[in-house]
């Protein structure tokens, strides 16, 4: 839609805008006073503030143990007319304030539990204050069709500090991980497969909660190649609390998998195939009898893609050009395994243990045309580079659990967990090199022939306890414990080929390396939460120690120390104007800890005319996050504003230099500081059953001081990016899904990325009474999408262009089984996904 006088609206804030004035409308309709008819007196005109209130206590009726974000209606005992409503905080308390003397009958839900009715309530004028008392709920079934409820979760929930997007409201049938994080306002996943949050890509990705099993490049090809379908939601967490994990400057994003479901005997699988060489299939079965609970998950996914590009790179010192022609193939396959069992040893103590199991391979088949001119722009050389590599991995991941809840009046939690993860990476590269003639074909000379091998494995331990104590209803007090033992062996090998008599494989002393890397963390956290009134406040801090040690192999056999300590304090105040609208700040300190690639000083030959090289003296960086947000939801939707404000020391970033030769090195340097400073817009929309849609709108200045690198060395850029989610209903059977996104241009210290986007369509048709479907689902229609930068840093300046074939259509048959299964109800004081709990009212739910 085109205004005429302001010009086109970008999709997302053409959506927020809608979502904004709907949203707002419907959390701003009062009801009327007791025995009001709809349409009568008062019924235009609110009423004036009315100094009533009911409190109370909702508990699940077996355990005594409180249930969190239950809704509570108050209605009026003479008509049943809806007055007000409520939302139950995490330790199952409520509050519902403005109510005029009369007569009122609570009725409360939650998802798991029969609704309950209470007796009539009286809030007299004399005594305006009436309490409820405690509100038992009976735990009772919802029906699923497969896996999926009947009574289907928000597709965006909101809480104080975490927004929460359900994976099956984005259009990712047939797509991978990657693509589900892709239509997440605020996350961008770029080429390779890395995450960022509002820009940032030092953000912390966990899986269940918990820290992701793998790391850097290993961790994006997981990503790249785990299904959508094994994906139940995503977490966005940008302030985390002092409970967290420090890592990840730009918060956490949490990536919460299938499970969590009491079942009979229940399942499904997926199967399905897309243009150009893509197939994928999933499945997924659980099994539940008495105290048992069985759940497992299994994807395979093999991505054939095609890859161009060309780059001009130009040294001004010099005056040379080198021009290069990219042209390659991408063979990408993974299987994936995750499994769960829990065992209810009494009602209130559970063993949980989990596994995860990962095997993965990409292959590439790489051409690198190069020509070379002079400063009269005459060709001096003109050759090949050809890649021919193979890289494989697998991971192993366990984990313990045992939780004891106790029961009121204490309201305590004990839990503790032991976890073991092992990985394994490595890859084959051969390369190469031809002199080419003028017409393109190779010299008579003989080729030079290289081969690379690399060798990587981890092992890390985890032990983590955790105690939650609740004071008082509105007060609780989180403590824990966690150790990290991590230990990473590195060998690299680098061999070239020498003809003539005696000649073959001979070693490269300067470029072979290894090296061991140990990284040991303790670190012990309380956090304190306390409910004034309608104000929620929270104060934590984590105390950690680090020790590092980084030794290289070789005949120097240098090492690298690096031992600190460290304190992150978290805070948050949120103001819950009404059950519906909140306002919030919170603040957070972060840390991101350099890794292996990061440290290693070893050169790595990127191609002939430019290398990667580590740098062992980098230092941790460490930010602190301010954040501000207002939110709003209502029968048709939701909105949220966040301001937000990072200030980082000691930031780590990649700096390039040349050399009069025109060889280029990058390496990551310690810059002074680097701050940042904008505001996310999101929201979402219902309109009946018909559409369901969601959007975002990020806008944020960067600001970037590295003169203690180099005089006059930084960046000061505003940059952003929108995006927009829709899903029509077009009958009971038929839904149409819709995805845009776009990111503008952004500058970097030493250059400029070009603007990004992306766009999906897809189609449903639900087949056999609901219990399959077949769907269709159509990637980047337009190819528009692709990668864009320009180096310019003193005497050299490059101008990349990348495509790596993302346009294709994916054909996906869905199938479910078995008989009718239970959702289990979510762990009081805290959110499904084993987050943060700090989701008082106004969260999901």
């Amino acid at each position: 839609m085109t205004s005429t006088r302001f010009g086109p609206r970008p999709p997302a804030l053409a959506l927020l805008f809608a979502l904004a004035t709907t949203a707002g409308a419907a959390a701003q309709t009062q009801g009327p006073p007791p025995g009001a008819r709809p349409g009568g007196p008062g019924a235009m005109t609110p009423p004036p503030a009315a100094p009533g209130l009911i409190r109370g206590t909702v508990v699940d009726a077996s355990t005594s143990r409180p249930v969190s974000a239950a809704q509570v209606a108050v209605r009026s005992a003479a008509d049943s007319v809806l007055v007000a409503g409520a939302v139950a905080r995490p330790d199952g308390s409520f509050r519902v304030e403005g109510l005029r003397p009369g007569r009122y009958v609570l009725r409360v839900t939650a998802l798991s539990y029969s609704a309950a009715r209470t007796a009539p309530v009286t809030v007299a004028a004399a005594a305006p204050q009436a309490d409820a008392g405690t509100i038992r709920l009976a735990p009772a079934a919802v029906a699923l069709a497969g896996i999926t409820a009947t009574a289907q979760a928000s597709e965006v929930a909101m809480a104080p500090d975490r927004n929460v997007y359900q994976a099956r409201t984005i259009a990712t049938t047939g797509g991978t991980a990657v693509d589900v994080l892709r239509n997440v306002p605020s996350v961008e996943v770029d080429a390779d497969g890395k995450v960022s949050l509002r820009g940032n890509s030092s953000v912390a990705i966990q899986i269940n909660g918990r820290a992701a099993p793998l790391q850097g490049d290993q961790l994006a090809r997981f990503l790249q190649q785990l299904p959508a379908s094994v994906v139940s939601k995503v977490e966005v967490i940008p302030n985390p609390s002092a409970k967290n994990d420090p890592e990840g400057m730009g918060g956490i994003i949490n990536i919460v998998l299938q499970q969590g479901a009491d079942l009979g005997t229940s399942g499904g699988f997926a199967l399905g195939a897309g243009t150009g060489g893509k197939y994928n299939a999933s499945g997924n079965l659980g099994w539940q009898r008495g105290r048992a609970t069985l759940f497992g998950t299994y994807g395979f996914n093999l991505d054939h893609r095609s890859s161009t590009g060309d780059a001009q790179q130009l040294n001004r010192t010099a005056n040379t050009l080198l021009s290069q022609d990219i042209g390659g193939l991408i063979d990408a396959r993974s299987h994936n395994a995750t499994a769960n069992a829990e065992y209810k040893l009494t009602p209130a103590t559970t063993l949980n243990a989990t596994g995860l199991y990962s095997i993965r391979g990409f292959d590439v088949g790489q051409t690198n045309l190069y020509r070379q001119f002079d400063a009269a722009r005459s060709q001096t050389a003109h050759y090949s580079d050809l890649d021919d590599g193979n890289n494989s991995g697998r991971t192993g991941d366990g984990g313990l659990a045992l939780k004891h809840a106790f029961a009121p009046p204490q309201r305590n939690e004990l839990s503790a967990e032991v976890h073991y993860n092992q990985g394994r990476d490595g890859s084959s590269d051969h390369f190469t090199h031809s002199d080419l003639g003028a017409d393109g074909q190779p010299l008579g000379s003989e080729p030079g022939l290289r081969r690379t091998n690399l060798d990587a494995r981890s092992h890390t331990w985890t032990l983590q306890t955790d105690w939650t104590r609740a004071f008082a209803p509105h007060t609780k007090l989180e403590a824990g414990y966690k150790g990290t033992l991590r230990r990473l062996d590195n060998d690299y090998g680098v061999e070239s080929f020498a003809y003539g008599a005696g000649g073959g494989w001979v070693n490269e002393a300067t470029q072979t390396n290894a090296f061991a890397y140990d990284e040991n963390v303790h670190a012990a956290y309380a956090v304190l939460s306390q409910g004034v009134g309608r104000l929620d406040l929270q104060a934590g801090l984590r105390a950690e120690r680090a020790a590092t040690s980084f030794d290289l192999g070789g005949p120097a056999g240098q090492s690298y120390d690096n031992d600190y300590n460290s304190l992150f304090p978290s805070a948050l105040a949120a103001w819950n104007l009404s059950p519906t609208r909140q306002l919030k700040a919170s603040y957070s300190r972060r840390v991101q800890r350099p890794d292996t690639r990061l440290l290693n000083p070893f050169l790595f030959y990127q191609d002939p005319q430019h290398a990667w090289q580590g740098n062992p003296s980098l230092r941790p960086e460490y930010t602190d996050a301010f954040e501000l947000g207002f939110q709003q939801s209502g029968a048709r939707g939701s909105v949220q504003v966040t301001p937000f404000y990072r200030h980082t020391t000691n930031a780590i970033r990649p700096i390039l230099s040349i050399d009069a030769a025109g060889f280029s090195t990058t390496t990551a340097q310690n810059l002074a500081t680097a701050n940042s400073y904008g505001a996310d817009f999101n929201g979402s929309l219902r309109l009946g059953s018909t559409l369901t849609a969601f959007g975002g709108f990020n806008v944020f200045r960067l600001n970037v001081d590295a003169t203690n690198v180099a005089a006059g060395l930084g960046t000061s850029t505003v940059t952003w990016s929108t995006r927009a989610n829709a899903t029509w209903k077009l009958d009971p059977k038929t839904d149409v899904q819709a995805f845009v996104m776009y990111r503008a241009p952004m500058q970097a210290v030493t250059g400029r990325f070009g603007a990004f986007s992306m766009t999906n369509f897809s189609f449903r048709r639900k087949l056999d009474a609901d219990r399959s479907s077949v769907s269709l689902r159509v990637s980047d229609p337009f190819d528009m999408m692709g990668f864009h930068m320009v180096t310019d840093r003193d005497a050299f300046y490059q101008d990349t262009h990348n495509k790596w074939g993302a346009r294709a259509a994916y054909l996906t048959f869905n199938y479910s089984f078995g008989h009718a299964p239970r959702i289990r109800a979510p762990r009081p004081d805290q959110p499904q996904g084993d987050g943060d709990p700090r989701t008082g009212p106004g969260g999901p739910g």
